[in-house]
């Protein structure tokens, strides 16, 4: 062993060496290096060599696809966790669900009472508008803040009638009753105004959509502040039921429900002839799917500056943007477009995609994660949700019947909940309240006092004074946290009222008697915003549709009424 170590190859000492190249740029201007300078043919080569272009993949392209669908209508729903009522296609699925009855105001009555008078003018009748003036007076409390509807009434009072009275007088006998009763109008005209009185209420129930009964919307749920409905395909072993129980009046969308396994939902009395499941065959030419600021798919080929993928959001909140674009830029050019026709309110599950590449070879496309793993814990995304979390994983998609470019109203009222961690209570500011002129008005701007507080008279030559708990705003009205019967830990907020305030004016807070609950878990540390307004949209048959509804957004965080109890404040001028 020695003597192998004494081998001269070991006895004399070596370095080894390496070398590499590194580039050393002089500037940090890199756009010579993103010109991409031509140098000669084989520079091209190498620089397509580089970024894999002579990297073939063992497939073929697409050419046709065939799609199996099964089709099924949906044809009944229920609001509010009510009994089954069928659905016509015809009213947009948000109108229906969503619509409540229009509040009497001094705008309404001045609204119908001057379509009134132009029927009236047609027939030459406006004598008798002296007898509607007397026997329908316009007698509305406004608030002496409410200037607008003080302005309305002040310019109306003598000139017209309340058209909201005599319309819902209108739509009983007790309107042609009331007519009997004035002698100087003759009973050709009588009978003239009775008939101009149904034209008046068929043209109010053709401007506006309101629910069959009731003064709300059933499938609105005052202690969860959202809308809970249900929609099912016809009765039968496979009925399917899709539940939204977190509708927060916004964009109606596929997403907006899941599909509820194990539930039925009958109706009384079921259609003889219940639409059937329908198998759809339709075969298309597949074609790439592009974007703008894609990537094209040579580096040869021009780029436009169009779009800048630097601007990207990237705060912490700006995850799906980045996701977003790492799929498009990275996976974006290995799709492919198939059109798929579908009727609206219709339940589509696919069954397979049959495609045709250019050798000629047929490739089934199953259901993504169809397979020994399909249960409903599987992660995906573009399905139905089953919300019981009982049964397999699901391939459905409902287009719901939902309305398209709706036009809104500004709000007629809007509710802010906020906590105040201080108090330990929760705040609904109305924010906005109902004007008399029809529109809405500052919340803040109702609340003022109209009469100043009394001054405060010390006795003797005090500094200072108890109070007993100060004040807030008229417009803050409090909700105090309570036990929920029969537990110790679990709590719920209770509407309250404070002393000497005028209470809520709004239909939010004011539509259920007490006691009012809200469940806890429904207003979380960012607060919860709800508006009332008026949408606008034209149906598929081009019927127009006016509703009033209501939408439920997170709030602007939490809040401080600077409520105290028990304080030693100081004497102003003492």
């Amino acid at each position: 062993m020695l003597a192998d170590i004494m081998l001269p190859p070991f006895r004399i000492p070596s370095i080894t060496g390496y070398n590499r190249l590194e580039a050393a740029p002089r500037t940090q201007d890199l756009n010579q290096s993103l010109s991409a300078q031509v140098r000669d043919p084989l520079w091209m080569l190498t620089r397509q060599w580089q970024f894999g272009e002579f990297q073939a993949e063992d497939a073929g392209s697409p050419i046709q696809a065939t799609i199996l669908g099964e089709h099924t209508p949906v044809d009944r729903v229920s609001l509010g966790g009510g009994g089954a009522q069928a659905y016509d296609p015809n009213i947009p699925l948000e109108n229906l669900v969503t619509r409540e009855t229009i509040q009497a105001s001094l705008f309404m009555a001045v609204q119908i009472a001057r379509y009134y008078v132009k029927l009236m003018t047609s027939k030459s009748l406006t004598a008798y508008l002296t007898n509607l003036q007397s026997g329908y007076p316009l007698k509305y409390t406004i608030d002496p803040n409410d200037q607008d509807g003080l302005q309305l009434n002040a310019s109306v009072s003598a000139t017209l009638f309340d058209g909201w009275a005599m319309l819902q007088a209108a739509q009983t006998t007790q309107f042609s009753t009331w007519l009997q009763t004035q002698t100087t109008i003759t009973a050709a005209d009588q009978a003239t105004l009775v008939t101009l009185a149904g034209s008046l209420i068929a043209w109010f129930n053709r401007t506006f959509s309101l629910p069959a009964t009731g003064s709300g919307s059933p499938a609105w749920q005052p202690s969860q502040l959202e809308y809970q409905f249900e929609v099912a395909s016809p009765a039968g072993a496979n009925q399917r039921v899709l539940s939204a129980s977190q509708y927060d009046g916004g964009p109606l969308d596929w997403y907006s429900f899941d599909l509820a396994v194990g539930e039925t939902l009958p109706l009384k009395p079921e259609p003889a002839n219940p639409p059937p499941v329908v198998e759809n065959v339709v075969s298309f030419i597949p074609s790439p799917v592009s974007f703008k600021g894609m990537p094209l798919p040579r580096y040869w080929m021009m780029e436009d500056s169009q779009i800048d993928f630097g601007k990207i959001d990237t705060s912490p909140t700006g995850l799906l943007s980045l996701l977003v674009a790492e799929f498009g830029l990275v996976y974006g050019n290995d799709w492919f477009m198939l059109p798929y026709p579908l009727s609206v309110n219709t339940l589509c599950e696919i069954k397979g995609i049959v495609v045709k590449d250019v050798f000629g070879e047929y490739v089934l496309v199953k259901p993504v994660g169809l397979g020994t793993d399909d249960n409903w814990q599987q992660w995906a995304l573009f399905h139905q949700s089953d919300v019981n979390q009982t049964g397999p994983v699901n391939y459905l998609f409902y287009l719901a019947p939902a309305a398209q470019g709706t036009i809104e109203s500004n709000p007629l009222e809007q509710v802010n909940f906020l906590r105040d961690e201080a108090a330990e209570m929760v705040w609904a500011v109305e924010d906005t309240v109902p004007s008399q002129a029809g529109m809405g008005v500052s919340g803040n701007l109702i609340a003022l006092n109209d009469q100043p507080p009394p001054v405060f008279v010390p006795a003797g030559d005090a500094a200072i004074q108890y109070v007993l708990g100060t004040t807030v705003p008229d417009n803050w009205i409090p909700f105090i946290p309570v036990h929920i019967q029969g537990s110790n830990s679990q709590i719920r907020f209770q509407r309250a009222a404070m002393p000497g305030a005028k209470g809520a004016l709004g239909r939010v807070l004011t539509e259920v008697p007490a006691p009012y609950y809200i469940d806890q878990e429904q207003i979380p540390r960012d607060g919860v915003i709800v508006q009332r307004a008026f949408h606008r949209t034209r149906w598929l048959n081009g019927k127009t549709f006016l509703w009033m509804s209501r939408f439920k957004e997170t709030g602007t965080g939490e809040g401080w009424s600077n409520l105290k109890f028990d304080q030693i404040v100081g004497i102003p001028g003492q």
